[in-house]
């Protein structure tokens, strides 16, 4: 997607940008740039095509409703990103700086002008505008950033998404680098906003910036680095070098994942508080937080849980300390909560170890010279033919050694691993589990 670099450095003023709101915004401008508009100057999509994973189609609608409600209600600053961006955006009723020396102008416009949700054939559909000085720039902009979708799909935290869209601008110039900016810039654009004080940038560096760089670099296809400029006693400036990684992630589009963001909502827990939680703990061990609130509240004992975010993060701190001593909370906030099984936790670890040995198998095949992989498929082949899913699509893969196919690099990548790695590649020891505990420890 080829995001306007007017847009990249966005400072929200009205109301907090949730993380998922601007990853459906950008999922909103591409189908945009590759769909004709309305006749009367909109563009329409299904919901489905921008949000995926909710329950019931009502439900659905009024979740998807906020977000397009919050594009609607969020006023930006667009603030530019380089010093050859102040003055160069000409758009209706906005005349340019009236002198050179007019630095680091800001300019303010909502998100979105306008937007309708409606039923259409039994499926929810939406209809937006964009104000009309700045829809030429954001559907066919003059100078752009490369994004990639599904990276920012992969990306938990409105400042990694926000971080990662202002140096995509940067992948592919000779230099890689962003420009220079203080402290204050970087911590307005790179936080939801809202119109609440920022925070002070040590503790903004620490809590969100430098694990957003930590997530950039491993499931994006650049990698960055901050570059600080300044003496222990003062940070002046502050600025990143970017690089494109050698091999891209596929340019396929990926919608916007509420699937925790939904089921949270549903008992209680803002969003706000949720982004929060993901980024310390991540997805899996809120999603087992979340199971246990649930049981709680399902629970017919007359104790009630007032406070779900207390709750929540109650649950988290108390089954996966991280060495600091969480608050007591009071009995009307929470009762004890059961044990886990210990059998359950195990199993947990050992399928949360295949995944990743799944994961590190794909990879070192996909590494593979052609010829070598052609070989393995080869060897493969009988196994996949002989197999009762064996269909015609499936046998014309074989012979075209597409292995991509989950039925046939299933087992492909069998054969290949035991052959390398011996039968027992995919069934950890002991000593197995331990080492990737802690190293799933370290990354948290």
């Amino acid at each position: 997607m080829s995001k306007s670099v007017f847009a990249l450095a966005i400072e929200p003023l009205t109301i907090a940008f949730t993380t998922t709101g601007r990853k459906a915004y950008d999922v909103m401008l591409w189908i945009a740039q590759r769909h004709p508009a309305t006749p009367d100057g909109g563009y329409s999509s299904p919901v489905s095509d921008i949000l995926r994973g909710y329950g019931s189609s009502t439900k659905a609608s009024e979740r998807v409703q906020r977000y397009i409600e919050q594009m609607v209600q969020t006023t930006v600053v667009w603030r530019p990103l380089a010093a050859s961006d102040s003055g160069t955006l000409h758009l209706e009723g906005f005349e340019p700086a009236a002198s050179p020396a007019v630095k680091d102008e800001a300019r303010t416009f909502p998100l979105l002008a306008e937007a309708r949700l409606y039923i259409r054939g039994g499926e929810a559909w939406v209809t937006w505008y964009y104000p009309p000085s700045i829809k030429e720039q954001l559907l066919s902009p003059e100078r752009w950033a490369q994004i990639e979708l599904k990276s920012i799909a992969r990306l938990s935290t409105y400042t990694g998404v926000a971080l990662y869209e202002i140096c995509a601008r940067y992948k592919d110039s000779p230099g890689g680098l962003t420009s220079k900016h203080d402290p204050d810039f970087w911590t307005r654009v790179l936080r939801e906003g809202g119109g609440s004080k920022p925070r002070e940038f040590r503790k903004f560096k620490n809590e969100l910036l430098m694990p957003a760089i930590a997530q950039i670099n491993e499931v994006t296809e650049i990698f960055i680095e901050p570059i600080e400029h300044g003496n222990k006693l003062e940070q002046r400036t502050l600025q990143f070098r970017v690089f494109r990684k050698t091999k891209e992630i596929e340019r396929v589009p990926d919608a916007a994942d509420v699937t925790l963001v939904l089921r949270a909502a549903k008992m209680g827990v803002r969003e706000s508080d949720l982004d929060a939680l993901t980024l310390k703990y991540g997805a899996l061990k809120v999603t087992e937080g979340l199971d246990a609130m649930e049981a709680q509240i399902n629970d017919t004992s007359e104790t009630k849980i007032l406070n779900r975010g207390a709750y929540l993060k109650a649950v988290l701190t108390n089954r996966f300390p991280d060495g600091g001593v969480p608050e007591p909370l009071s009995a009307e906030e929470l009762r004890p909560l059961q044990k886990v099984d210990p059998r359950v936790e195990q199993q947990a670890l050992i399928d949360a170890w295949r995944a990743n040995r799944q994961k590190q198998i794909r990879a070192e095949f996909t590494a593979l010279p052609e010829g070598e992989k052609v070989r393995w498929i080869d060897q493969a082949a009988p196994t996949i033919l002989q197999s009762a899913l064996s269909t015609p699509g499936v046998r014309r893969r074989v012979a075209e050694h597409d292995w991509e196919s989950p039925l046939i690099s299933r087992v492909v990548l069998d054969v290949y691993a035991t052959a390398r790695h011996g039968a027992g590649w995919k069934d950890p020891s002991e000593i197995d589990l331990v080492m990737f505990s802690v190293a799933e420890a370290r990354q948290k």
